[in-house]
């Protein structure tokens, strides 16, 4: 029985860590599995290798214990992944991966196969599908056009979000919003937009043309 938990952990681990060797990162396959391995093995003798010595009166074993420090030592491993250059930062999905990992073997040790299995399958598609979303979001921010926006406007808060259903309807972003009201009672809204390249300060002021509570629009 243990052995079979053993193994599984490793199907896992390994299922992980093919994702992080095709993507050519420094934990790849084989730590993964070795990570997957270790957990599912110190779990097990954690909570089953001392059965021999509980038969004597007064001896207790807090199993958890042994466990608990899995999540420690993987701790130190992720963080000799992560490297910092600058403002870059880099390895932190793999290091966040290597310690799910372990929670993987931790779970399948203590026989909790399907958390363990469901929890794989989790991990795989975030690093699959999360990846190939956020490269297509940086594709599109790099071809963006951003720039901000001063608006002074008369009225309240509904005017500003009407500005913003105005922009949105015309697949303009606002990553950002920066409001103040003067002693005059008339808002200072800095907006942040951003769009495609053929998004410029006349077509904001375009739109916002209509709008009768603006008095007045900078860039």
């Amino acid at each position: 029985m243990y052995i079979i938990r053993i193994l599984i952990a490793c199907l896992c681990g390994g299922a992980i860590g093919i994702e992080r060797t095709l993507r050519q990162k420094d934990a790849g396959f084989r730590t993964h599995v070795i990570v997957a391995l270790g957990a599912a093995l110190i779990i097990i003798v954690s909570k089953y290798g001392f059965f021999d010595i509980l038969q004597f009166e007064g001896l207790r074993a807090d199993a958890s214990r042994i466990a608990s420090n899995v999540v420690t030592g993987i701790s130190f491993l992720g963080a000799g992944m992560i490297f910092v250059k600058g403002t870059n930062i880099k390895g932190l999905t793999t290091a966040a991966g290597i310690w799910a990992t372990a929670g993987v073997g931790l779970a399948i040790g203590c026989g909790l196969y399907i958390t363990g299995v469901v929890a794989t399958v989790i991990i795989i598609v975030i690093q699959i599908l999360f990846h190939t979303f956020l490269i297509g979001f940086d594709k599109i921010l790099a071809n963006d056009n951003s720039f901000d926006v001063v608006i002074r406007l008369e009225n309240n808060d509904a005017s500003i979000e009407r500005l913003k259903e105005v922009l949105a309807e015309n697949n303009i972003v606002v990553r950002d919003t920066k409001i103040s009201l003067g002693d005059d009672g008339v808002f200072t809204i800095i907006m942040s937009v951003a769009g495609d390249a053929d998004l410029d300060a006349a077509k904001v002021l375009d739109l916002f043309n209509a709008e009768k509570e603006i008095k007045a629009i900078s860039f």
